[in-house]
């Protein structure tokens, strides 16, 4: 469309505006006694579509109650709502503080852990190259030999992973349920370990330098939205270096508005029983578990 066809129709816009508005008007330009309803031709925005009225209301307000996500909104046009638009921003930052949250030596020493750490030198470096975080550094590998209890059945760590807050708030508690659900399956648990920049891969080595039977590693989620205090927890019998995530377990979403931590502990005590009993564990041995 060239200039002079442009100009034509923004013309033509306004005459029709224009004729629209003269309908309103009464003689000598006084306003009708009753004027008629007039629609808009344009309007400054999409209008609030509310829902319609839900056919009970007990159960939609239960349903609600039940998760954090976002249901039964309405919309503007195409749009989110405002509310749920500032909801979604918020959740976002929340996701963002997350990922790059950080503990420090001083708080795994409060909880008595043995403080270690993996090859990265700084966040950065760990967010960026994922394989820095799935070996130890070599000041720490020797400490893990010196300090650690060597020869267990199952070898508790604790690591940051993607939300180092999620460990921070929720990761003493879970680590006290998972040693006391072991050992009440009859397992000897080696004292809890705390990684700084942990990847998941980081319990192999581990594995081999106590020489545990099995490992166990509490690691902060990747976080979604208005879930940054999210924990996994990884399993794996036999650990080797490099060892495949398909002989491995997983219980993900263990936080208070999920799997609440002393179920997860649990349900990781009985998977770590069936990987004893099979020889191994993940979906390479049975069809494993998750």
């Amino acid at each position: 469309m060239d200039e002079r066809a442009l100009t034509e129709l923004v013309r033509a816009v306004v005459r029709e505006v224009v004729a629209e508005a003269e309908k309103t008007k009464g003689v000598d330009g006084a306003a009708p006694s009753e004027p008629a309803e007039v629609t808009p031709l344009y309007s400054r925005g999409p209008k609030h579509r509310p829902l319609p009225p839900p056919r009970s209301p007990a159960a939609l307000a239960a349903l609600k109650a039940l998760t954090p996500a976002r249901i039964a909104t309405g919309r503007t046009g195409t749009r989110y709502l405002t509310e749920s638009y500032l909801g979604l921003r918020a959740d976002h930052a929340l996701a963002l503080d997350a990922v790059h949250s950080e503990l420090d030596e001083a708080w795994a020493h409060a909880q008595g852990y043995v403080t270690l750490r993996t090859r990265a030198k700084d966040h950065t470096e760990y967010l960026l190259h994922p394989d820095t975080g799935r070996r130890l550094d070599d000041t720490s590998a020797a400490k893990v030999v010196k300090e650690a209890d060597l020869g267990v059945d199952v070898q508790l760590i604790a690591g940051d992973g993607l939300s180092a807050v999620a460990l921070e708030e929720h990761g003493p508690a879970l680590l006290t349920e998972l040693a006391k659900a072991h050992q009440a399956a009859g397992f000897r648990v080696g004292k809890p370990l705390f990684v700084k920049f942990a990847r998941i891969g980081v319990q192999d080595e581990i594995g081999v330098l106590t020489r545990a039977r099995a490992t166990v590693i509490v690691v902060g989620e990747r976080p979604g939205l208005g879930t940054g205090d999210s924990l996994s927890i990884y399993t794996a019998y036999g650990p080797k270096l490099g060892q495949d995530n398909a002989e491995k377990d997983c219980i993900s979403n263990v936080r208070p508005l999920g799997f609440a931590p002393d179920r997860a502990a649990l349900k990781c005590a009985a998977l770590m029983k069936q990987c004893f009993a099979r020889g191994g564990g993940g979906v390479k041995h049975l069809g494993g578990a998750s």
